[in-house]
């Protein structure tokens, strides 16, 4: 949301505008406001229909969606229930019941808390008894349940693409391990996600032992280690960082989307909607980014610039750093406002953050530590704990077909990574029959979360448990289960596994699945930050050229919906609008209107991208904030083995991905299709009323200390300007019989717009 001077603004405050449409007044955004409603709905204004009339309207509307559904499959799986013989005890009919577990994530796990009746689990939120939290979750976590009900998923242990008996598929298990074991692991090779179970890393370390000649090889499509090399990097140790912007005064984000797009966004939200409080003191935060993404749309002080000016701006804050005076840069602008942002962050001291984002190189990230260690904020805005290691994927032997078995544990790297392996045999664990699965030799069925046994560290080092709330509803396999059998383990059941990595007292066990989390991960590193190297990484950059016309940059980014891809079968991810572009069932190419207008493009003009020598075709739209001569590219989509929800949505991006999030040299060529995208964001006309109501915090401030409230006496009695209502207005003295009142106050000081609610 943006603002603009008209002639029309009110004198309290600046008019706001949700599109390019709404703010040039075009006639086709005016037709969609006169036709918002379901078809006929706008006639009401000139035939006087009766309310009646308008909800036979809106039901018959409401049926053809429920058929749409039906049509597409989002049925429960059909399942038989057999009543009880005899009540448990502590059991009542129709009760809810509540369970803590966790869902793991790339670089942590959410603890949660589910809500389930009868055995079947129907609601996820967050654990309000863990350290530090108030029962946060993400949109990931919210929708994640309704993966456990996707008749898509795997169901099938499967040999050459026929199925199989789970015996023998184990049993195929037991003899890979054997096979192993007598030539200590040569030819056997490991492709796995990322993941901070003590409980895998402890079967790993049994792996290592047993076959010892084996390859182990970490690999996530959306890298977010590199605020751990980087860290490692600038102080000499293997260390995690933790950010605390609840205890920042000041935040610098350097092409960071911390609210939004970066892993543990929900702790992210919460800690920084807690430095937002105007009684308390409102922090400040200031963006650097080329995307335009939730982090942006939520500072105070945004700086929109080319992935390539982040060499030129690291220059210029060095050079600050130096001498405490110039900023070197010929952009007037971009001197002031890293002047004054630099200068406000020395003022904060200690108190000051600055954090770089998954998508910047290692040498941003040195920079970020840079300057909280000049500050002093090393200790108190940014800690660190100690590091879960994952060592990181060099797909060469892979692809060369060097190990005779490769063992590929979650993830679809044949989507992802764009790998097609050589080796003999080819095992795969998942979660849906996708096109990693279709290139694997055996496939084995993976179980969903809240199915499983499993444990897991959060992003601060705590422990916490992954404990099921229902039996695997089609005889899946938890990742634990797979690896115990793969390494001719005795003790192969998930939660003996899991029982055996905790370790203490049954009393400490059960306190331990109770609260959902255990009394670790108060462990904070003390750190020593190396100058030396951080200088001489520095020196050795290589920095991305500068964009052009005609040689764009690429910027690639995890979606807000499907993430890496996993979610494109999910219908709550899709139909749920992107939070900056409001577009829902698809990706696009965003541009800005300067690249869109000397490209000669315009909204649902399909183009070929090619960077590389690899091509992609998608629709362009255009986003206001976003930098120039940029590209944004969503990763997830165009999914050819999704499922019925997500097969063929979007276009895939990862055709020309070759790792790195920022690349210089794509050219655009208009193909003559175009394509039309669906966007909510002309939905919920305010009809002529003010989306946004603001005031300064210095005006908040001052009528706090004369004891008045600012909003009664801003806004209270105007009145908008509504010619019908299908309701009596309940603040109208005249109407004292209303009955349906409703009402809600949002702080957007606090809320980001992450779409988790």
């Amino acid at each position: 949301m943006n603002s603009i001077p008209t002639n029309s603004t009110p004198a309290n405050g600046r008019r706001y505008w949700r599109s390019l449409d709404e703010m040039a007044d075009t006639p086709e955004f005016k037709d969609w406001l006169h036709r918002e409603f379901p078809v006929g709905a706008s006639e009401m204004v000139e035939d006087g229909s009766t309310r009646r009339q308008f909800l036979k309207i809106m039901s018959a509307s409401f049926a053809l969606a429920g058929v749409a559904t039906l049509g597409a499959g989002c049925r429960r799986p059909e399942e038989k229930l057999v009543p009880y013989g005899q009540q448990p005890e502590n059991f009542t009919y129709g009760e809810a019941q509540y369970f803590a577990t966790a869902m793991p994530t790339r670089t942590g796990a959410i603890p949660l808390v589910v809500k389930s009746y009868e055995g079947r689990p129907v609601k996820i939120e967050g654990n309000a008894l863990f350290p530090s939290s108030n029962g946060g979750t993400d949109r990931y976590a919210q929708a994640s349940i309704l993966d456990l009900y996707d008749i898509d998923r795997a169901k099938k242990f499967k040999h050459d693409g026929k199925e199989v008996s789970r015996e023998a598929a184990l049993s195929f298990l037991d003899e890979l391990s054997k096979k192993f074991a007598a030539n200590s692991g040569e030819g056997l090779a490991f492709l796995a996600e990322s993941s901070t179970s003590p409980s895998r890393a402890r079967l790993k370390k049994i792996i290592a032992q047993k076959f010892p000649k084996a390859q182990w090889f970490t690999y996530d499509a959306i890298d977010s280690g590199i605020h751990q090399r980087a860290a490692t990097q600038a102080f000499g140790q293997s260390v995690k960082p933790v950010f605390h912007f609840d205890k920042a005064k000041v935040v610098l984000s350097l092409d960071c989307d911390f609210l939004g797009g970066e892993d543990d966004s929900h702790n992210h939200i919460r800690k920084f909607a807690a430095g937002r409080k105007a009684e308390q003191g409102m922090s400040r935060l200031y963006a650097v980014e080329s995307l335009f993404t939730l982090t942006g749309a939520s500072a105070d002080h945004r700086l929109r610039v080319s992935v390539a000016e982040f060499q030129k701006i690291a220059a210029a804050v060095e050079s600050f750093l130096k001498t405490g005076q110039k900023v070197d840069h010929e952009d007037e602008f971009v001197v002031k406002w890293l002047k004054e942002c630099l200068l406000d962050l020395g003022k904060a001291g200690q108190d000051g953050l600055v954090i770089a984002g998954q998508r910047q190189p290692i040498e941003v990230h040195l920079l970020a530590y840079t300057i909280n260690a000049a500050n002093g904020a090393i200790g108190n805005t940014v800690t660190f704990v100690p590091a879960v290691e994952n060592s990181s994927a060099n797909l060469t032997s892979l692809d060369a077909g060097t190990a005779d078995t490769l063992v590929i544990l979650g993830g679809n790297p044949a989507y992802n990574l764009n790998l097609a392996p050589k080796s003999k045999t080819v095992v795969r664990l998942g979660y849906y029959e996708d096109e990693t699965a279709e290139k694997a030799s055996w496939n084995f069925p993976t179980t969903h979360y809240l199915e499983s046994w499993g444990d897991a560290k959060t992003s601060e080092g705590i422990t916490v448990p992954v404990q099921p709330l229902i039996q695997p509803l089609f005889g899946g396999i938890t990742d634990l289960e797979f690896l115990a059998r793969l390494a001719g383990e005795s003790q192969v059941g998930s939660y003996e596994i899991v029982r055996a990595t905790f370790g203490g007292s049954d009393e400490s066990w059960k306190k331990f699945l109770f609260n959902g989390f255990g009394a670790d991960g108060n462990e904070t590193v003390s750190v020593s930050y190396d100058g030396q190297a951080v200088a001489k990484a520095m020196e050795a950059a290589k920095w991305s050229l500068a964009p052009t016309k005609d040689s764009l940059q690429v910027i690639f980014f995890r979606d807000a919906k499907v993430d890496d891809g996993r979610y494109a079968n999910n219908g709550w991810m899709q139909e749920l609008p992107d939070p900056v572009t409001k577009m829902t069932w698809d990706n696009a190419v965003l541009v800005s209107r300067k690249t869109a207008k000397e490209l000669g493009l315009a909204n649902g003009d399909v183009v070929e991208i090619s960077l590389n020598g690899k091509s992609v075709r998608g629709p362009i739209w255009v986003q206001p904030g976003m930098a120039d001569y940029s590209l944004g590219l969503a990763l997830g989509y165009g999914r050819e083995k999704a499922g019925r929800v997500g097969t063929g949505v979007g276009f895939n991006a990862y055709k020309i991905f070759s790792g790195k999030y920022i690349e210089t040299g794509a050219t655009v060529k208009k193909s003559g299709d175009t394509y039309v995208l669906a966007c909510t964001q002309h939905h919920w006309s305010m009809e002529g009323r003010p989306a946004v109501r603001e005031f300064n915090l210095s005006d908040a401030v001052e009528a706090a200390e004369k004891n008045e409230n600012i909003a009664e006496e801003k806004f209270h009695g105007v009145e908008p300007p509504i010619v019908k209502s299908l309701y009596p207005n309940p603040l109208d003295e005249a109407k004292k019989t209303a009955l349906h009142q409703w009402g809600m106050t949002v702080d957007l000081n606090a809320c980001v717009g992450c779409g988790t609610c």
